[in-house]
């Protein structure tokens, strides 16, 4: 089972000094947890056996037991879980990888990590159209009962979290640092929500700074966690590509929105349908491929005052439309009343109620949602 940090100081300490090795070899270290699944296991091997199998420096880490300060604050929020591929809650296609991390650090509801999902990827500077996208697949993903898995940067994947909450469901978000350095900083009210409704999993010890090539690694172990990985919006090059590279690597269906020649940050969609991606170009479309149809999504449990419900107060049509479009950016009035095909007179008054309703307010350059 996986380990719950606060119940036993001496073990947290083993476990937090085992986590500190994983740069030396995550590969070896994954070897050596399927033979020696717990440091206790480790420090019970004969010194003889443990010079052979070159255990002796992790027993000598293991015996020094250094308690981070920053386990502490940790403990207080939300429980604090450490997951290994022999635990029955590792998610089962990561374990399937061959580069799969020998731990996961988590904090939420672990029952998400072994969940149907879906992740979800894109650039962090998506364009109207491209929020709009990311919002409307992650949600239909969600309604459909799947877990929506992302890394948790600016632009579509911190839209996808967001939609796949709003929508009932649950989301997984992946850190590219240590699970008390939450990156970008920036979403960390998002996190804390990721925290309560799904689950936040980080590959990386307690205190890590996001490092460059800790972003290649959260991306494999992100599309790790899936049968496919959609790209919403990408450029060329970019760090959505090598997401998609990581997926079908690990043998998963990549599936890509298409995108105007004209369109710079489509680039990288262009490419990937060149080089055989599956091409979406509906919701449908993706239900279909994954072979899944609007279902109640998993999470059941959500509390009253979880994101999207806002204060109780109930969206016509065309309120939702223009929430939906408005995503986390400022746009102005002319610019929406033209992607939703809609006279002005007709989107002011959608704006004028939504603002009314607190949903909305105007600042500098247009209009932005309240979320």
């Amino acid at each position: 089972m996986a380990h719950q940090f606060g119940l036993d100081q001496q073990a947290d300490s083993r476990w937090l000094a085992l986590t500190r090795t994983v740069e030396a070899g995550a590969r070896w270290l994954d070897q050596v947890l399927q033979h020696f699944p717990s440091p206790e296991a480790i420090l019970g091997c004969s010194a003889e056996r443990a010079d052979a199998l070159g255990l002796l420096p992790l027993q000598q880490a293991l015996e020094q037991r250094p308690l981070a300060k920053s386990l502490e604050a940790l403990l207080s929020g939300p429980p604090l879980y450490l997951v290994t591929p022999q635990d029955p809650e590792y998610p089962p296609l990561l374990a399937e990888c061959s580069d799969r991390p020998p731990f996961l650090f988590c904090r939420g509801a672990l029952r998400y990590l072994s969940a149907p999902t879906l992740s979800v990827v894109g650039t962090r500077k998506p364009s109207l159209e491209g929020r709009r996208a990311a919002k409307e697949f992650a949600a239909a993903a969600a309604e459909s009962g799947l877990v929506v898995v992302s890394g948790l940067a600016l632009g579509v994947d911190g839209i996808a979290h967001d939609a796949a909450l709003a929508a009932g469901g649950s989301t997984v978000a992946v850190l590219p640092s240590g699970m008390d350095r939450v990156y970008p900083a920036r979403h960390q009210k998002l996190a804390e929500r990721v925290m309560m409704e799904g689950v936040l999993v980080s590959e990386f010890p307690l205190g890590t700074p996001p490092r460059k090539h800790h972003f290649h690694r959260r991306n494999r172990t992100l599309s790790g966690f899936s049968e496919a990985t959609l790209v919403v919006e990408a450029g060329r090059p970019s760090g959505t590509l090598i997401t998609a590279s990581a997926a079908a690597d690990q043998g998963r269906d990549v599936l890509v929105l298409p995108w105007s020649i004209y369109h710079r940050e489509g680039a990288g969609c262009r490419y990937l349908l060149e080089d055989g991606a599956v091409l979406v170009q509906s919701v449908e479309a993706m239900r279909a491929h994954l072979g899944v149809s609007t279902a109640p999504p998993l999470r059941v449990d959500r509390p009253a005052s979880g994101g999207g419900s806002h204060r109780g107060i109930t969206l016509d049509p065309d309120q939702r439309a223009m929430l939906t479009l408005l995503g986390s950016g400022t746009h102005g009035a002319d610019l929406l009343s033209s992607q939703l095909n809609w006279d002005l007179d007709r989107c002011l008054a959608c704006l004028s109620a939504l603002e009314v309703a607190g949903r909305v307010e105007q600042v500098s350059g247009g209009y932005a949602a309240i979320t």
